[in-house]
């Protein structure tokens, strides 16, 4: 327990370490595809390019190039002017919440998720590449079509039993997200030539799609700018990790030589003690007085319960088993006085 507040710091502390650098050795991952991705225009040389690459793929690359529907669009649920491609609807609760030192704060989560999508391609001018999974791209930019916060109206037995569960419901937001058809992005995925033409669709290496209204260089200063920020939380992280070792450590050390010092003052003390009884004992004993064990200092300790009065002081910080003369257990030893 004595260490337990320091020991509870430090495993939070490497939590958050572990996650930071996690997140740091994967947006350099990122940063490093991104900035080695080839660029490439959508015209007639992209699919004789693909064709010479090994199975006719590019791991990673970029392209840029307007939205364009195949087949029918999606029209807003909520504006029904508005057309598109990909489409998102978020049901978000606003609430209030108490935290850990009682404080009461405001908490945003989200209840239901539906998207939809239809088959699309990016085009420039009369050349078009098909986009595959597009609502998985881990970075999607998307407009915000339709927006509605609608308060919630709480009885007296709502705000008591908010109160008492620590959970106090504010409203319920709902967001119509959409990519919209003719809009002008960047893709960044895995280029593959097939029979039905030229496909972007997410890397298999891992590394991550985007479709971003952004240009590759803005793109990369953005994921840049997340490395460097994830640096300074793994750095603080760590710091802090150092320091609470060494707190611990210190901790350690001192309380190791506090024992080292008590144990020294102990023997020291012992040593001494022998000494003055030593000089207190008659010079001449008879051998049936003399320590059954030592045969040097005299019988000082009766042991109990068999009564046998056969140990010097020294021996008899020795033996706590059974008495050396008839083995019997031995549950007491008291001193003895022989005149």
């Amino acid at each position: 327990m004595e260490y337990l507040q320091e020991a509870v710091l430090l495993g939070i502390d490497l939590l958050v370490l572990v996650v930071c650098s996690n997140q740091y050795y994967k947006l350099r991952k990122n940063c490093r595809a991104l900035k080695d991705a080839p660029q490439l225009p959508i015209d007639e040389q992209l699919a004789d390019r693909l064709r010479k690459e090994p199975d006719q793929k590019l791991k990673y690359a970029v392209i840029r190039g307007s939205v364009t529907p195949i087949g029918s669009v999606l029209r807003s649920s909520m504006s029904p002017s508005v057309t598109g491609v990909l489409q998102t609807m978020t049901l978000t609760e606003h609430r209030v919440a108490r935290a850990m030192f009682g404080f009461w704060q405001e908490e945003k989560q989200i209840i239901h998720v539906s998207a939809n999508e239809t088959p699309f391609k990016l085009v420039n001018g009369k050349q078009g590449v098909e986009i595959v999974s597009g609502l998985s791209a881990e970075l999607l930019d998307m407009d915000t079509v339709y927006e509605n916060y609608e308060p919630s109206s709480l009885t007296v037995f709502d705000h008591l039993f908010g109160l008492f569960s620590g959970v106090r419901q504010k409203g319920l937001q709902t967001t119509e997200e959409m990519l919209r058809d003719g809009s002008f992005i960047t893709a960044v995925g895995e280029l593959e030539l097939d029979d039905g033409g030229v496909r972007l669709h997410p890397p298999s290496n891992g590394s991550p799609m985007f479709l971003t209204t952004a240009t590759k260089s803005t793109l990369l200063k953005r994921l840049e700018e997340a490395k460097s920020s994830t640096l300074l939380k793994v750095i603080l992280s760590g710091t802090i990790s150092v320091v609470l070792i060494v707190l611990i450590t210190r901790k350690l050390y001192k309380r190791k030589k506090q024992e080292w010092e008590e144990d020294k003052l102990r023997k020291q003390l012992e040593q001494s003690r022998a000494t003055r009884r030593a000089r207190m004992r008659t010079a001449v004993v008879s051998e049936d007085l003399l320590c059954v064990v030592c045969f040097v200092n005299p019988k000082e300790v009766i042991c109990q319960p068999c009564g046998h009065v056969c140990l010097c002081e020294n021996c008899a910080q020795k033996i706590n088993l059974h008495c050396p003369v008839c083995r019997t257990v031995i549950e007491t030893k008291a001193a003895a006085f022989i005149s």
